[in-house]
């Protein structure tokens, strides 16, 4: 084999571009000056101590599988680590370790709260969601009356196990939405318009519920927070005719509110006076009763002596007649019949009054 061909044969050539720039590299490193001679190595030209050389190979190494070897997990987050892609532990906030290209940590932050929007975006104009279809679609449900409304809601949700939020679920966010979906147009449609409409807490509360159950059979680690039903209104077509209804129907309640005020208040007062009339029609028939029954003894008694003495009983009752009536008179006048005149007597009022008054 010729001198062109032996790869051995070009020891005695200058160095590569590439070779020059190593030597310039280990002069700066080791301080060597261009005209000093090479602390080893032939043909002039420069190479670094094996020994020296090895041992900043092993410190770079070292530091290197240092800083690969430690990581940091925030106060918010948990850190799951994979042993050859394979789940093996969830790292808590601090420093922890793993085994360079062998472990891998994942870190979830699992103190966020993060949000769905559903019939509307935030970051999006206004002017482009009335434009898009599907805004509109995700945001129209059917009532168990056969309406329809137009229901914006929010859901927001956090990540409760990290492990479980990483396997177990391909895409977490569609999950929530689907879920959220499904649960709250099958609550809306078994439901009246008007139930809907005036139970919102009732509803988002039911739908909360539901939802978690449902992710919870799935065990996806995410836990709801909340569910907020913001807008609730009919479409946008039928939204005039809706608002005269309703606030016919606040008149309505409005004027029956009205109406029992006044019958709480006259009412009370009408039977407080119908129960006066009634006492006081009870107690003037017990009084009349109880005269009448002392007047039907009092006659039988009478009569019994009438019975017995006529003459008597007959006289007594007058002398007692006019014992009550005389006291009140104050002029006496006697009529004699043989007379044609009336013939004034002496007053004989004071007179007769104490006699009168002695009962026989």
């Amino acid at each position: 084999m010729s001198d062109n061909m032996n790869p051995w044969g070009n020891r005695d050539k200058k160095p590569s571009e590439l070779d020059e720039i190593i030597q310039k590299g280990l002069k700066k490193i080791f301080n060597i000056k261009q005209g000093n001679k090479p602390p080893s190595g032939q043909d002039g030209n420069l190479k670094p101590p094996g020994m020296n050389f090895g041992i900043v190979v092993v410190l770079l190494l070292i530091l290197f599988l240092g800083f690969q070897s430690v990581y940091q997990i925030q106060p918010n987050e948990q850190g799951v680590v994979l042993r050859f892609g394979k789940f093996n532990n969830v790292t808590s906030p601090g420093l922890n370790f793993l085994i360079p290209f062998i472990e891998k940590v994942i870190k979830v932050d699992v103190e966020s709260i993060r949000k769905e929007e559903f019939g509307f975006r935030q970051n999006v104009s206004r002017t482009y969601s009335q434009a898009s279809n599907a805004l509109d679609l995700e945001s129209l449900m059917i009532t168990a009356d056969k309406n329809v409304i137009q229901l914006n809601w929010v859901v927001q949700y956090k990540i409760r196990d990290a492990e479980s939020f990483i396997f177990n679920i391909r895409d977490p966010r569609a999950a929530v939405r689907d879920v959220s979906e499904s649960v709250i147009r099958r609550l809306v449609g078994n439901r009246d318009f008007d139930y809907v409409l005036n139970n919102r807490e009732e509803l988002a509360t039911s739908t909360l519920q539901e939802m978690q159950d449902v992710i919870d059979k799935y065990n996806s680690g995410i836990q709801l927070v909340v569910v907020q039903l913001q807008d609730l209104n009919p479409p946008d077509p039928v939204r005039p005719s809706f608002n005269e209804v309703n606030e016919a129907e606040q008149d309505k309640i409005r004027v029956g509110n009205e109406a029992q005020k006044e019958a709480n208040t006259k009412i009370p007062k009408a039977l407080g006076t119908a129960k006066k009339i009634i006492q006081e029609a009870e107690g003037y028939a017990i009084e009349r009763v109880n005269r009448a029954e002392g007047d039907v003894a009092r006659f039988n008694a009478i009569l019994k002596q009438y019975v017995s003495a006529k003459e008597v009983t007959r006289t007594r009752m007058y002398v007692e007649t006019l014992t009550n009536v005389l006291p009140n008179v104050r002029d006496i006048v006697v009529i004699d019949p043989s007379k044609s005149g009336m013939v004034p007597l002496l007053n004989l009022g004071d007179a007769l009054s104490p006699s009168l008054g002695k009962k026989n």
